[in-house]
């Protein structure tokens, strides 16, 4: 296809709807699109003369497909400039350079800039196709699948095709795609022609980025709930020689986690990680599809023990090990720390993996016949999967580089054969290193060979990051979802069928959202949310002294809710918002410390352990407003679409001393936005309160479109600072005499939502309880200062019950006395109905919808007994029938003996049936579907997907790291650097040490001498400590024992603090009294006989205690002096993997 071939041209006649029509030198008809429907005509006389009243609109290579902007809104893609990277199996390879959208409608003047934006990114190098060249029409070549499965003609698996959506609507009415679209792939195709003698081999390294989780660096990371990861991309090393194929599969992906690393533009790149719990689902789904896909899996982990890395790397392993996937073989490689200690080291590293490649072998096929398969993948990750992935990979193409030469009787051994093979290879995978940084990071790829041009490769991606990722962002999104990103149907009908479905058969989803309630059973669910503003957070320490009521009594207010007079009652989600958790000055708001979230969290989680076990799902903190959401185990294995957004509305949104918070989630197929919110001050401020709450309304946004009116439940709750408009004097008396219902129609919120200036459609419950603020702290006594505020209800909870179906049912609203703050804080309790999907009732309901919608393709044939081509003359007649019936078709064309009609939609084309037998003048009609059997030809997809529904719903299961939440609180005073995980039997304690009540040293050590082996912490409470660790004497040096050289441990050795001296009756007698490890004094009442404390001849430091972060044998914890100690019963040698 050196030359174009395709023409695209056009009608735009003000009497006629606007038609364009695709003509190919390849094939012998034409494509008509028009008023959204399509069809094809053959190149004939009688086309050739309808066809002159079009005009030449461009020419291109190819067409990418049909994208569907909105309902009215379609463009036919063109390529329209290409770079030919080479030839595979006598098949052009291409680089698509430049792209146009053609429309569908009458131009307009004025393009959306979204559509401007994606353009601009199909046009960025990063797409390709393949098309058969010039000289051999015949030929084939699929980009988009691997080796392996060409040969077997195995196109099941889409996930590399990226215009799979735009094949569609060709599909839809009966138009082989393949024909007139190409299937296009998104990554790095690098090819070379390498020469043997007189003949040529063609050495290629083809990278496809998978279009299930697509996205830019900071924006996409880690796993979504279907189990599919960020930068996700099969590598094939392809080699071709006459009639024989190589193939070596290669895969790299973001680590399996819930997890996130903010870009710099918010100042830190701390990972932050969900929990546990909620990860263990989506984790397991992945290493599920990585199986089913490529057969045995073994991990390399290249992160390291910098910044987050190492918490991530942790984690990691530690979900490996407690899956159902502790088959998959994990190695942890530290690649810069290795590096840094030899160049050599790589070699180390393909050594150990050398047994695994032999196992997995690759893909050979001569003449058709199989001679070998590839058994296994390796799955290669560092943070980004860029620079140090793509390295790694390398080295292991380079190794199979001899056994695929051999594979295909080429004469590796020949030393100038196999230098230019691995010369040529060397530069195609230093290629593909950069084109994959260009997708994923904006820049080519960071290689370590020139400081000058990695620095300027570093401050363009940091300008990248900021500058260009969110538009280029939701140019993905809007490629790969169409019309159906952003839209609020397309959003209710996900939680019941997977996009595979519902774009595939667009017509029916508004149906099926009307006809939700049919296909799901109702489960309650109980909601506690709740608001304080703290003032500063001073007087945390407070809580449980001056004799404060304590937490509890705030979130469980049990004794207020007379239904719900139990002991065992709790929430099933808890979603905590807090006000001025910090003070409100300049410094904290140009850089808010996050010590004040962490000791919160803390204290919040002990006293939700009084009543269960629970879960941090999500918690985000802007300035002074930070919300936390906690969650019971038994449903996190339900909770999916989890995202964090957040606004500042202070200073005209320059600043961040007022905004808003907001979480969402999905809890079965209900799904919920919480937002905490802190609006402007002051007694007359009512319209920048009420400006505050638009821009919260309109600014926060999450993936894929969604916005807070997305949503089928929304509650909003915080500090309003909406007052009393009367007097304070007045006021008070009238909180003496608790005749709240007197002030409440001068509230100003309720003023305010009467009118219609916010909070519309929200629902309150009764005021039925004193103005929270102001007060004097540790007092009952409203504001005495001078300024002697007016106590008002300026905390408040609202919701909002978008599903019209009465899911929410209020329990309990009001608040409780904490006097810590000028605040009280408030509470409300929620009755929810939630709706879980059923799938034997999804695919009644499927079934239903989808036969009454009638054939997707909306196409009747109309025929006329004994005529081998339908008379012309009876066309208006017809036609006139149509009319009588309310059907007006939008296209027709006449076939051999049949009159093809497209009308309006499918149900149209059933009542068209009713015409069959009629007669037209003096002849009797026929009519038919063109597609009677389209229940059944639908019905294919929806079987796999509501079985693999139910399957999941089998397997669905609490994990067994229930108590194991980590998070990075990034906090320049007071920072937790690293992990901490709590075994199965500390559920009821809180896992820190809370600032809201003491815990005894012998508490402690009885809870922690019964832990499980995966017991496990490692804090460091000072920020400087790191800086200071290199000038500590006698710190261990360990010998690796798989390596030559004598370095630093990686294993983050600690000393700590002295704690008290080990007793010698805990010592065993084979155990040496010089030991470098200790026993805590607090041990003495454990047996002695079960205690070994052995000594280690590679460990030279003789101080007291020694911590390291990674045990493979069992350990104890030992809490002092805010130091901690881990006692392994078996000192750790050091792993290589």
């Amino acid at each position: 296809m050196g030359a174009r071939g395709f023409r695209i041209i056009s009608r735009n006649d003000p009497n006629l709807p606007y038609s364009v029509i695709v003509e190919s030198n390849r094939l012998c008809s034409s494509l008509l699109l028009e008023s959204s429907a399509a069809l094809t005509l053959d190149n004939n006389d009688s086309t050739a003369e309808y066809k002159k009243a079009y005009t030449r609109v461009t020419d291109g290579y190819g067409l990418i497909g049909l994208w569907r902007f909105s309902k009215d809104d379609n463009y036919l893609l063109v390529v329209t400039s290409v770079l030919s990277v080479g030839q595979i199996n006598n098949c052009d390879i291409y680089r698509i350079t430049s792209v146009q959208f053609v429309p569908l409608k009458v131009p307009s003047q004025v393009v959306d800039s979204r559509v401007v934006d994606l353009q601009r990114l199909m046009s960025s190098g990063m797409f390709y196709f393949a098309s058969a060249s010039s000289f051999d029409v015949t030929a084939t070549f699929d980009l988009t699948i691997p080796a392996h499965r060409r040969a077997t003609n195995d196109t099941s698996n889409h996930d590399f095709f990226w215009n799979r959506n735009l094949h569609f609507p060709l599909e839809r009415y009966g138009i082989d795609a393949n024909e007139w679209f190409i299937r296009m792939m998104c990554g790095s195709v690098q090819i070379r022609t390498v020469y043997v003698g007189n003949k040529t081999v063609k050495l290629a390294i083809l990278s496809r980025l998978s279009c299930r989780r697509v996205g830019t660096r900071f924006n996409v990371r880690g796993v979504d709930d279907s189990g599919q990861v960020a930068n996700f991309v099969e590598t094939e090393q392809l080699l071709s020689y006459e009639n024989c194929e190589s193939s070596f599969v290669q895969v790299r992906g973001s680590v399996p986690l819930f997890w996130e690393q903010p870009g710099v533009n918010v100042g830190s790149h701390k990972v932050k990680l969900r929990a546990v719990e909620a990860t263990a689902p989506a984790f397991n789904r992945h290493f599920r599809y990585l199986k089913r896909s490529y057969g045995d899996i073994a991990v390399v982990n290249l992160l390291g023990s910098k910044e987050g890395e190492r918490t991530l790397s942790d984690a990691y392993k530690l979900h490996l090990e407690n899956s159902s996937h502790r088959d998959v073989d994990f190695i942890a490689f530290d690649y810069h720390a290795r590096m840094k200690l030899s160049k050599s080291a790589p070699d180390m590293l393909k050594k150990r993996l050398i047994p695994l490649l032999d196992r997995f072998s690759f893909f050979c096929i001569k003449n058709s016949n199989i001679l070998r398969s590839q058994n296994g993948v390796i799955r290669t990750n560092c943070l980004d999967c860029l620079d140090r992935t793509n390295a790694v990979q390398t080295i292991l193409g380079l190794h199979m580089l001899g056994a695929q030469l051999e594979s295909l009787n080429i004469e590796s051994n020949k030393v100038n054969v196999a230098l230019r093979f691995e010369e040529a290879l060397k530069d195609l995978w230093q290629k593909n290193g950069d084109s994959c940084s260009v997708v994923y990071a904006g820049t080519g790829a960071i290689e370590g060979k020139s400081k000058f041009k990695d620095a300027s490769r570093s401050l363009a991606r940091t300008i990248q990051n900021n500058l260009m990722d969110a538009s280029k962002q939701e140019s993905f999104d809007m490629l790969l979802l169409g019309s159906a990103y952003g839209n609020r149907l397309f959003d209710q009908i996900d939680s019941f069928f997977p996009p595979v479905v519902t774009q595939e058969c667009e017509s029916i989803v508004e149906s099926l959202v009307e006809r939700s309630d049919e296909m799901v059973n109702i489960l309650p669910i109980t909601i506690f949310v709740g608001t304080w503003n703290v003032n500063g957070g001073k007087n945390m320490h407070n809580i449980a002294f001056r004799n404060q009521a304590p937490l509890t009594e705030w979130l469980f207010p049990n004794e207020q809710l007379i239904s719900l007079h139990d002991s065992s009652f709790h929430a099933d989600i808890v979603a905590i918002g807090l006000e001025e958790i910090i003070d409100l000055n300049a410094s904290n708001i140009v850089k808010a410390s996050t010590t004040n979230q962490r000791l919160w969290c803390d204290g919040l989680r002990k006293a939700l352990a009084q009543r269960g076990h629970y879960v941090l799902l999500g918690c985000e903190q802007l300035v002074g407003v930070c919300l936390f959401v906690f969650v019971k185990p038994g449903i996190v294995p339900f909770i999916r679409d989890v995202a964090i957004d957040s606004v500042k509305t202070g200073m005209g949104g320059a600043a961040g001393n007022k905004g808003s918070v907001s979480l969402r989630l999905t809890v079965h197929a209900t799904s919920i936005c919480f937002v905490c919110s802190h609006f402007a001050a002051g007694q007359n401020e009512i319209r920048d309160r009420n400006e505050d709450f638009m821009t919260a309304l309109k600014r926060i946004k999450f993936p894929m479109g969604r916005e807070i009116l997305s949503h089928d439940l929304i509650f909003w709750f915080g500090d309003f600072n909406y007052r009393i408009s009367l007097p304070g004097d007045v006021v008070k008396t009238t909180v003496r005499a608790e005749q709240f219902v007197q002030l409440a129609p001068n509230d100003q919120l309720t003023q305010q939502r009467a009118l219609g200036n916010a909070f519309i459609d929200f629902d309150e419950g009764t005021l039925n309880f004193a103005p929270t603020y102001k007060y004097d702290t540790f007092s009952d006594d409203y504001d005495t200062s001078e300024k002697c505020r007016a106590p008002a209800w300026t905390d408040r909870v609202l919701w909002k019950d978008a599903t019209k179906r009465n899911a929410v049912k209020l329990e309990w609203y009001g608040r409780s006395e904490l006097k810590t703050s000028d605040h009280r804080p408030v509470s409300a309790v929620f009755r929810v109905d939630a709706f879980a999907v059923n799938p034997e009732k999804c695919k009644t309901v499927y079934d239903d919808v989808l036969s009454c919608s009638g054939p997707p393709d909306a196409t009747v044939l109309v025929s006329v007994d004994g005529a081998a081509i339908f008379p012309v003359d009876l066309y208006f007649g017809v036609l006139d029938k149509l009319v009588q019936l309310g059907i007006t078709p939008r296209l027709s064309k006449f076939d051999g003996a049949d009159l093809w009609l497209i009308v309006e939609d499918g149900s149209m084309a059933l009542a068209a049936l009713s015409m069959d037998g009629v007669r037209v003048g003096d002849a009797q009609i026929n009519v038919r579907l063109r597609s009677p059997n389209w229940t059944t030809e639908s019905n294919l997809q929806i079987d796999v997907t509501l079985q693999n529904l139910r399957s999941e719903e089998v397997n669905l299961h609490y994990s067994a790291m229930e108590d194991m939440d980590r998070f990075e609180f990034d906090d320049d005073d007071d920072e937790m650097m690293s992990v901490k995980m709590q075994s199965q039997d500390m559920r009821s304690a809180s896992p820190m040490r809370s600032p809201f009540q003491d815990r005894s040293l012998e508490n402690d050590m009885a809870r922690l001498t019964t832990s499980s082996p995966q017991s496990l912490l490692i804090n460091n409470n000072d920020n400087s400590f790191k800086h200071k660790l290199a000038s500590v004497p006698n710190m261990s040096t360990i010998y690796d024992q798989k390596s030559d050289c004598q370095a630093r441990s990686e294993l983050n050795v600690i000393p700590v603090r002295p704690v008290p001296p080990r007793p010698e009756s805990l010592t065993n007698s084979n155990s040496r009294s010089n030991s470098p490890w200790c026993m805590p004094g607090d041990l003495q009442s454990q047996d002695p006989g079960s205690w070994r404390v052995p000594s280690d001849p590679r460990i030279n430091d003789p101080s007291p205690c020694i911590a390291s972060d990674i045990v493979n044998k069992t350990n104890f914890q030992h809490v002092y002096n805010d130091s901690t100690v881990i006692i392994p019963a078996i000192p750790p040698r050091p792993q290589f993997d």
